[in-house]
């Protein structure tokens, strides 16, 4: 049931499984606690992050006292919170997690063994997330390579893996690539899982992704608003993947000049997506990115601007959560949008100051093209290819 994507179903039966095991067998025994993990993972599927993290804590305290800390189950139950916290947007932490879980598999399985591969791919996303992305590319390669030849072409893994390298290309600027990548796991996906799983969901909504960052706007509308149908017939308005569609079709709308529609969209999204994942959270930055860029180009930049102060002045601290650049650079895209440039290179600047340095995403970024004829843009991203000697001009 998990597998196919009925995670209401299976959170059922195996809260019943749980508690016969608690019964019966104690919370100590080895079933009762992989039942826990599995447990942890369908909730965390349905939006409830901090059920589940809760809930992995404690199998990997249990796990690491009955089997010892070293042992599979507890380094699954360990891989499960790097998720976990990934999820939560908590990357920094996450990243801690899988570079442990990656020493001591290496050690103990070996880099071939899947529970490696996986915690390998794992700590290459939580880099990607805080910007670093040549470091993330070079374990997406190793392990989807790895992943081919150990499981094969078609393994759910190896298709996750193509999908991870064809998400990160795009930031360096190849679009081509990363289109033909996606492709070839959408076509696995089809053939393994069928058109209604969330996974080719996914794979159809990232298509569509770069397909818009080419220029094929109405083509990436048309999977959008299939993948969005189906996802929502299923698994709910409010599921969290549901919300990232909804984002995605926003974007798609945007660049479509359909703002009213867009922004409507992407508001109802942002209001839930902050009460459920929090503020400062990437899926919640992401879908303000798109209500202000919508409330810039109706020539409504004051009313945007007030969003973004109001977060930032009143939700700026949730702590660890996101990275503490990500809402000035959504704001930088606004103002950009709006034609407010001294006010885009202010808040360019701010993500800078607050650790933001990846020059190929921001020279990509087609939401900035209106800058990049710009003497400051070329200096900003000098200073993020070189910063050693931008800061021995100043």
């Amino acid at each position: 049931m998990d597998r196919e994507g009925d995670n209401a179903n299976a959170e059922k039966i195996l809260l019943q499984a749980l508690e016969g095991e608690r019964r019966v067998l104690g919370n100590e025994n080895s079933l009762t606690l992989e039942t826990m993990d599995h447990l942890a993972v369908v909730i965390g599927q349905q939006g409830r992050r901090d059920d589940q993290e809760k809930l992995d804590r404690e199998a990997i305290r249990i796990g690491a006292q009955k089997l010892g800390p070293e042992s599979e189950q507890v380094l699954q139950a360990t891989l499960d919170l790097g998720v976990t916290l990934w999820n939560e947007a908590r990357y920094a932490e996450a990243e801690h997690t899988f570079r442990h879980l990656v020493d001591v598999e290496r050690r103990v399985f070996g880099s071939d063994a899947p529970l490696t591969m996986k915690a390998m791919g794992d700590l290459g996303l939580s880099i990607k997330s805080q910007g670093r992305l040549a470091e993330a590319e070079t374990r997406y390669c190793e392990v989807l390579a790895n992943s081919k030849r150990v499981m094969g072409p078609e393994h759910p893994e190896t298709a996750f893996n193509l999908d991870r390298l064809a998400n990160l290309i795009p930031e360096e600027g190849h679009l081509a690539e990363a289109e033909k990548l996606t492709r070839e796991e959408l076509a696995i996906r089809l053939r393994t899982l069928g058109p209604e799983h969330t996974r080719t969901l996914i794979a159809k909504i990232n298509l569509s992704d770069k397909l818009l960052k080419e220029g094929h706007f109405r083509e990436a509308e048309k999977l959008q608003r299939e993948a969005l149908g189906v996802q929502v017939r299923i698994r709910g308005p409010e599921n969290v993947d549901s919300l990232i569609f909804k984002t995605y079709l926003a974007k798609s709308l945007n660049k479509e000049g359909h703002y009213a529609e867009a922004e409507k969209l992407a508001r109802e999204t942002y209001e839930i997506q902050r009460r459920d994942s929090g503020p400062q959270h990437t899926d919640t930055i992401e879908t303000l990115r798109e209500v202000g860029k919508a409330m810039a180009y109706a020539h409504r930049y004051g009313e945007a601007d007030k969003l973004f102060e109001d977060l930032i002045q009143n939700d700026g601290k949730s702590a660890g959560q996101g990275n503490p650049w990500s809402v000035w650079y959504a704001f930088a895209c606004t103002a950009a949008a709006a034609g407010h440039t001294d006010d885009a290179f202010q808040y360019l600047h701010e993500a800078s100051d607050r650790g933001y340095t990846n020059a190929d995403a921001l020279a990509a970024d087609d939401d900035l093209k209106s800058l990049r004829r710009d003497s400051r843009f070329q200096q900003l991203l000098t200073s993020f290819k070189h910063p050693a000697a931008s800061l021995q001009t100043q």
